[in-house]
Order: structure tokens, then sequence, then C-alpha cells
């Protein structure tokens, strides 16, 4: 894999990587920690897209929001490859890890995912 992208196991994983952006200036993060926050804000709020961040209706969170605006410098400035923008394995993670019931191919899918950007649940 030649991107950043790393998905987490769990919501308390992705609750960790956004409180160690949250101590830090977004812009200061090295690109692997800033993709690691950006991934899990994909993971435990799936339905949040990249565009349209800024208008009234968006469902972004305002806290959220300055995530979105440095995703965007950051592809600007030609540091994010669309995949790393747009970290959709892990929104569809997230709501594989939710659903009570998974067909085979799904679950290849989910165990394909943490093999390519699995980070460990302890980790």
């Amino acid at each position: 894999m030649n991107n950043n992208i790393v998905v987490p196991s769990t919501l308390r994983c992705a609750g960790r990587e956004l409180r160690r952006a949250f101590d830090a200036q977004l812009e200061q993060l090295t690109k692997p920690d800033f993709v690691r926050a950006w991934c899990a804000i994909a993971y435990a709020f799936p339905g949040l897209h990249p565009d349209g961040y800024v208008e009234a209706e968006s469902a972004w969170p305002r806290v959220l929001r300055r995530f979105a605006s440095e995703a965007w410098r950051r592809v600007d400035a030609g540091e994010l490859v669309d995949e790393e923008l747009y970290p959709c394995d892990a929104q569809w993670t997230d709501l594989y890890d939710r659903m009570n019931r998974h067909e085979e191919d799904e679950t290849a899918r989910r165990l394909q995912i943490t093999a390519d950007y699995g980070e460990l649940a302890d980790g």
C-alpha cells in the first residue's frame, strides 16, 4: 500500500485517534497522523462526506469541520491522494461492524480490509 490509510478496529480505537488529533494543531500533524485521524472520523461518522462540509445543511459537526478543512488544504497542496481524502473502507467497516448479520462476502471483505489497513484493537 502506498497510502497512509489505517482503518480503526473499534470505535474505541477511532476515539483514541481523534483525541490525539484534538490535542495537536492539525496543520502540524504528520501526514500519517493526520490520515489516521481522518480515517477515524470516517469510521466513527460514516455518513459524513468531505464534499460540501462547509454548507449550512451539511451534517458535519462544527468541531469536526476543521478536519475537513485541513484535508482539503492538504489535497490542494498535493499531500493527499483520493483514497486518503475519501477513506471509504473505513466508512464501510464501521457500517459492517454495526450490523448484526453478515453475508459471507461481507465478512471476506472485512477481513481483507483488516489485512490491508487494519490496526490492533489494543494498539
